[in-house]
């Protein structure tokens, strides 16, 4: 008595329905990502109309303080290296920022302070500028 095998042929079948979730998924993300990017950086695109005002700039002033104590104001040594109150410059910074005032403008100071300068040194020229009224004041790096 002959025996017959019945093979039987499986398919393998495979699921597809979580590959198409993670494919729609992913594409959705991606979809959306530059928009997130966009949003998040908040830049305003100039316009084709015309300033409507002319913009008055302020006057800007130069300190420098070097590694001897010694204090230029836009390029003019004032007060000796020893002096704590500074009282030329506090005169100087005071006629430039009355001056200032009569015209509208505002008064800016950019102190440019040496790395080697005492620090002591630039807070006395913060300090002459506070008793000179002017309280627009930024340090800048020496190239």
């Amino acid at each position: 008595m002959a025996y017959k095998l019945k093979v039987l042929e499986t398919e393998d079948r495979y699921d597809m329905t979580p590959m198409i979730d993670v494919v729609f998924l992913l594409l959705i993300y991606f979809m959306f990502l530059p928009l997130q990017q966009e949003a998040d950086i908040g830049i305003r695109l100039p316009s084709d109309t015309p300033p409507s005002s002319e913009i008055n700039l302020p006057n800007k002033h130069t300190i420098e303080v070097y590694p001897n104590g010694m204090v230029l104001l836009n390029g003019a040594p004032v007060d000796n290296r020893s002096s704590r109150t500074m009282p030329e410059l506090v005169s100087t910074l005071t006629r430039l920022r009355i001056s200032s005032e009569r015209i509208g403008d505002d008064t800016v100071l950019e102190i440019l302070a040496d790395p080697d300068s005492r620090h002591q040194r630039s807070v006395d020229v913060l300090n002459a500028s506070a008793k000179a009224g002017i309280s627009k004041v930024s340090f800048a790096r020496v190239q």
